[in-house]
């Protein structure tokens, strides 16, 4: 995978690798964010053993891990030489690794916990034993493993680590990398299509336009990323029917537990574990509205799918699946998703916008803006607010993915809807539109 943005992130491992000290990183995240990209490309700029975990035998992954530790340390009689076991074969390569300055990389940890049987044991007592400087890393795409087995309290390697790194999908303006010369109307269908998972971007990008991407990648049974939301629930998850409802539901628009589960068939008492356990995955998030005070207590919190691609997957492929193995995939996307097209990007541009205030706030709204969310009551909804540090200035923000919008009736809708919110009396108050629209209104914000 070409290697774009994630500078923070690098810049954190290099920063634990030359501390002089022992150090654990533990970096985890969902599928194909990039995690081994990250990593390899620490490896190519710094001396380091790096074993691909695998899933197979304890004696096949310890004949791998001798073979890399034969490369790394220079020394090509290690892959001729067994160890009797993991035990004298991870101690040899942590302590030969503190001497020569090298970083000691398993990614996909938790195959080597299936592969080998107390692995992290291991690890643990000699990493509490070692008294110089080392640099480990244990990268994770079974999240559930990661938060429990490596982080959860009754882990052996709990309290260990030094660092952490949770690798989330990009935002829009750094996989838009992906895509140079394209518009950005076209990005934002890519983006929309899918979302900040720069191993999906990168294999879009091969293709000419949005449509033809999305037709052979997804609407496609031989389409690499047609089957990729199975793989995902699948791989970690003991009920992938029942997630596989529940996903659906929220991609159909319900959004608060009640109407979830009555829509994917889920008992009401249960549905909360279903919903903490898809959001520990990255793959729903929940919203509250930015008055809320204490966000977690909020009896007002509604759930979203967190991802641009599952949204699209859930909204057009999952429910069209016979259509698609049919060899219909053009045709559906003729029939169903074009025509559909406005009204699901929509949200998705919101975020868009989301994020470029985010990014631009201090340029755009002439302050730096510290807290930013939506909010709803009752009777009306605001798509974008955001607030300063000192909780004297606010921004009230439509975003409108259509090309042509009608500035005045549109402001004069946000300064009503504003104006009754009484969590912001007294407060200096900022009203915008932000679309594609080319116009020179002092209260539009251009994006696109």
């Amino acid at each position: 995978m070409t290697f774009f943005n994630r500078e923070i992130e690098f810049r954190q491992l290099e920063k634990m690798a030359s501390s002089g000290q022992k150090e654990m990183l533990v970096l985890y995240g969902r599928r194909r964010l990039g995690k081994t990209t990250l990593l390899r490309e620490f490896a190519r700029k710094h001396p380091a053993l790096f074993l691909s975990c695998p899933l197979s035998t304890s004696s096949e992954a310890l004949r791998l891990f001798q073979n890399q530790m034969a490369v790394a340390f220079e020394e090509p009689l290690l892959g001729q030489t067994l160890f009797p076991g993991w035990s004298e074969a991870m101690r040899f390569a942590f302590e030969e690794a503190s001497k020569q300055g090298i970083a000691v990389i398993f990614d996909e940890f938790p195959y080597l916990m299936r592969s080998v049987a107390g692995i992290d044991s291991v690890i643990q007592h000699i990493w509490d034993e070692m008294d110089r400087a080392i640099w480990i890393g244990l990268s994770g795409s079974l999240i559930s493993v990661m938060l429990e087995r490596i982080m959860g309290p009754n882990a052996p390697l709990y309290g260990r680590r030094t660092g952490m790194l949770q690798l989330k999908p990009m935002a829009f303006a750094e996989v838009s990398l992906f895509y140079p010369k394209s518009s950005f109307s076209d990005r934002a269908i890519w983006y929309a299509f899918f979302g900040g998972v720069p191993a999906y971007a990168e294999k879009a990008a091969s293709f000419p336009t949005p449509r033809k991407s999305v037709v052979e990648l997804v609407l496609s049974e031989n389409g690499v990323l047609y089957q990729e939301p199975d793989f995902l629930v699948r791989e970690e998850l003991r009920e992938p029917g029942t997630y596989f409802s529940i996903l659906r539901s929220l991609a159909a628009g319900m959004t608060r537990p009640n109407e979830i589960a009555q829509d994917a068939g889920v008992a009401h008492s249960g549905i909360n574990k279903y919903l903490d356990t898809l959001r520990r995955m990255q793959l729903i998030k929940r919203r509250v509205p930015i008055t809320e005070k204490h966000p977690e207590r909020s009896t007002k919190g509604i759930y979203v799918l967190a991802d641009p691609f599952l949204r699209f997957w859930f909204r057009y492929v999952f429910p069209n699946r016979s259509v698609i193995e049919l060899g219909k995939g053009r045709e559906l996307y003729g029939s169903k998703i074009k025509p559909d097209l406005n009204n699901y990007m929509g949200p998705i541009y919101e975020e868009m916008c989301h994020e470029e205030i985010l990014r631009r706030g201090l340029e755009i709204l002439g302050w730096k803006p510290f807290r930013l969310g939506r909010y709803w009551d009752s009777q009306s909804e605001i798509g974008l607010v955001a607030e300063d540090r000192d909780a004297k200035r606010v921004a009230f923000i439509e975003c409108k993915w259509g090309r042509s919008v009608h500035m005045e009736r549109i402001l004069n809708l946000l300064r009503k809807k504003a104006d009754r919110i009484l969590y912001y009396a007294g407060w200096h108050k900022q009203h915008y539109v932000m679309s594609r629209t080319i116009t020179r209104h002092p209260h539009h914000i251009r994006l696109g």
